[in-house]
């Protein structure tokens, strides 16, 4: 079964109830924009082998998707989806002695299915805070070999620890519910993952100089662990019910 195949499987039950007419049920869409994010163990590694500095950084990422909210009462609803989701990384290299200086960049994709607890406060006619905390299931596309951007003998192998993954999520919003337009929804969201997501392999070879060269398939390899944790700026639409 094909990855395109196996994900309008999964989209066919949240359109199904989004097209729905009850009104326990909320469809909407979302961008999230993923910020590095130092203070929750998001930040840099770094590491230093054989006279080789290595430094594995996040960068600018994001999350885009689908979302299906049920609303049990007015204080109460629970939330799922479907989001593809692209974390970016930059390794960067330097050794003084064989004069290299290089970087590579990568892309680590999933595909994630939330599941959260939400919790409402009214504070106003049109506005709702919220507060929600739950699991996430990453299914990752597959590992990723990437080459530097000044020559091809300084490349890194990036190696899934599973290719199914769970985190715990947890956010903090607030909402604009209008009758006809919809609900229009700003908030940050914490993705921590229950372990290291990934390995970065750094590799390097020449010629004459050789570093790492087994990669992934040596029990001796020098590595360096993505955390996977981020931080995400959330905007999010819920379309308006039909009458």
């Amino acid at each position: 079964m094909t990855k395109s195949t196996v994900i309008s499987f999964l989209l066919v039950p949240f359109l199904l109830l989004g097209q729905s007419k009850t009104k326990n049920f909320d469809f909407g869409l979302q961008f999230k924009p993923i910020i590095p994010a130092a203070y929750f163990d998001a930040g840099n590694e770094s590491a230093q082998w054989e006279n080789f500095n290595f430094k594995l950084s996040p960068r600018f990422g994001q999350s885009l998707g689908m979302i299906l909210k049920y609303h049990f009462n007015t204080t109460f609803s629970t939330e799922t989806g479907l989001n593809l989701v692209n974390r970016r990384y930059q390794l960067s290299v330097d050794n003084s002695d064989i004069g290299l200086q290089d970087l590579s960049r990568f892309t680590l994709r999933s595909y994630e299915l939330p599941f959260q607890v939400l919790s409402y406060v009214k504070v106003s006619d049109k506005y709702y805070l919220n507060a929600a905390f739950g699991n996430s299931f990453n299914i990752f596309a597959s590992d990723i070999i990437s080459f530097g951007e000044e020559n091809s003998f300084f490349f890194q192998s990036t190696s899934r620890r599973k290719r199914t993954q769970s985190a715990l999520i947890a956010n903090l919003g607030v909402e604009y519910r209008t009758l006809k337009k919809g609900i229009f929804y700003f908030g940050f969201s914490l993705h921590r993952p229950w372990k290291n997501t990934a390995r970065s392999f750094p590799e390097f070879d020449d010629g004459t100089n050789m570093f790492n060269t087994q990669g992934p398939t040596s029990n001796n390899a020098k590595y360096l662990n993505i955390s996977g944790n981020y931080l995400t700026i959330d905007l999010r639409y819920f379309f308006a019910q039909r009458s």
